[in-house]
């Protein structure tokens, strides 16, 4: 089997020194179903295939000619601690498309089976945590939040061992490159100087406009910040923060434990192997920052320490300008004003005092007229007459005084950039319950949702309230 015409396998990566990569074989999951395709598809050239020749071939039944099985191997520090050698222990790359505009496309299959970093595991992925990642990397593209994306979600019937036992599943996700902070520390850390060296000058050629590594360090700082950034603005948690789970390109990747802010706990841990806290909502920018310093001294040999350091100083300033213009956006300002970024914090932590549902809040707001509390209704319907809010509305008039857009105008643009939707865990944990019972509908109206997180879609509209008391801030483990 061929791709569309137009479009051809380019598999660069594996061009690259073997200390990189090994060559897999792929284990087929028993009796797969392909539940559900995205509009990838067609942007890969692989909608020409029938449904069975896509599932086959993702399935490692079949090839199409010009692929690739291979995984990559890369180290990293995990919850702060160096763990050596890690790996894709159970993904394996089917090799990179390049369609006809010349945009790249790496697929990569998660759950499929093992490979030679699986370590103690048994490189299979389980339906629970395949949904989760199918569902959440396509919301975050649906909030315009720099993510991998995914392309298809298969179910088999076999046994997996987690927590319980499990079914198995695939999820084909997809992004421009696999590469992450941890194959940098590979090479770095295992003194593979040539590999590191071929791994800098592929990076930099393939993945960055730029002309120099020092350049190309500069924008990996820069979108990291700015993806931290975007993560605290929409409450998201990413829950393994480790070097191995850090991109390149600044990419939302590996969604494991995740969860979206309910109560507003500025701390808040949704993973429940994190006993420590290291991964809360409010440590996830400065986790970030200490992440890319273990990246930057991969590069000790070819940039100075002096222009590393000046280079990892960027980080706060982007991170801090990027937030404070989101902030604005939040509360509908567009005129810049020093006061801006401590009446949002002030406002976080009523929320978080309140146990405010913070996607919740930030919609309402968007509907709030100046000097009408009353027009605030569906909140105090819901929470009651709360004052400290009332107190800090006030603190708003005032500054909404120096706007000159309309109520009007303002409730567009703040709907515009405040979702009504986001993927809480509980609304992921219905459609599993779907799939898993051989559904797919549910899976399908949620993407729906997901896409477009922003309009209205009404039938879902108690979805958009504030998290039921007996589903909030779940905690969700690693294991998948």
């Amino acid at each position: 089997m061929k791709l569309k015409d137009g479009f051809k396998f380019q598999n660069s990566f594996g061009t690259l020194p073997k200390d990189l990569y090994e060559k897999v074989d792929q284990t087929p999951i028993d009796s797969a179903k392909l539940i559900h395709t995205t509009k990838l598809r067609s942007e890969l050239g692989l909608n020409l295939l029938s449904d069975d020749d896509l599932r086959n071939w993702l399935n490692g039944e079949t090839r199409l000619e010009g692929d690739q099985r291979i995984a990559t191997r890369y180290a990293g520090h995990q919850f702060g601690i160096w763990a050596g050698q890690l790996g894709d222990g159970r993904a394996m790359s089917l090799g990179e498309i390049i369609n006809p505009e010349n945009k790249r496309f790496e697929i990569q299959m998660k759950g499929a089976g093992l490979t030679p970093f699986s370590r103690m595991g048994d490189g299979k992925a389980v339906i629970r945590s395949s949904v989760r990642e199918y569902l959440c990397s396509e919301a975050m593209f649906g909030l315009g939040i720099p993510t991998t994306r995914a392309l298809a979600l298969l179910t088999g019937q076999d046994h997996v061992a987690r927590e319980t036992v499990e079914r198995s599943s695939l999820v084909a996700r997809v992004f421009p490159t696999n590469i992450r902070f941890g194959h940098f520390e590979m090479c770095f850390h295992f003194e593979k100087k040539e590999t590191l060296k071929a791994l800098i000058e592929y990076t930099c050629d393939t993945f960055f406009d730029v002309a120099t590594t020092e350049e190309m360090l500069i924008q990996i700082v820069s979108r990291t910040a700015k993806l931290m950034a975007h993560w605290q603005n929409v409450g998201f948690c990413h829950g393994v923060m480790n070097t191995d789970n850090m991109s390149i390109l600044g990419l939302t990747i590996d969604y494991g434990p995740f969860g979206f802010l309910e109560d507003t706990v500025l701390n808040f841990v949704c993973n429940h192997s994190d006993h420590n806290g290291r991964y809360a909502y409010n440590q996830q920018p400065s986790v970030a920052m200490w992440n890319l310093e273990r990246l930057l001294v991969c590069f000790l040999d070819v940039v100075e320490k002096e222009k590393l350091i000046s280079i990892l100083n960027t980080y706060m300033p982007t991170f801090e300008a990027e937030y404070g213009k989101l902030c604005r956006e939040k509360l509908g300002l567009q005129i810049e004003s020093p006061q801006d970024y401590p009446l949002f914090i002030s406002l976080l932590k009523i929320m978080g005092t309140l146990n405010l549902d913070y996607t919740f809040f930030f919609r309402q707001l968007a509907s709030y007229e100046k000097g009408k509390p009353e027009s605030f209704k569906n909140f105090w319907d819901y929470y009651g007459n709360r004052g400290e809010i009332k107190t800090w509305l006030g603190r708003y008039d005032e500054r909404l005084v120096l706007e000159s857009i309309s109520d009007h105008d303002r409730s567009l643009k703040m709907k515009a950039t405040n979702p009504k939707y986001v993927l809480k865990n509980y609304i992921a944990q219905e459609v599993i319950q779907d799939v898993e019972a051989g559904n797919s509908q549910k899976l399908e109206q949620w993407l729906d949702v997901l896409y477009s997180p922003f309009d209205e879609h009404p039938q879902f509209e108690k979805y958009s309230q504030p998290t039921p008391s007996e589903f909030k801030n779940i905690e969700v483990s690693c294991s998948s």
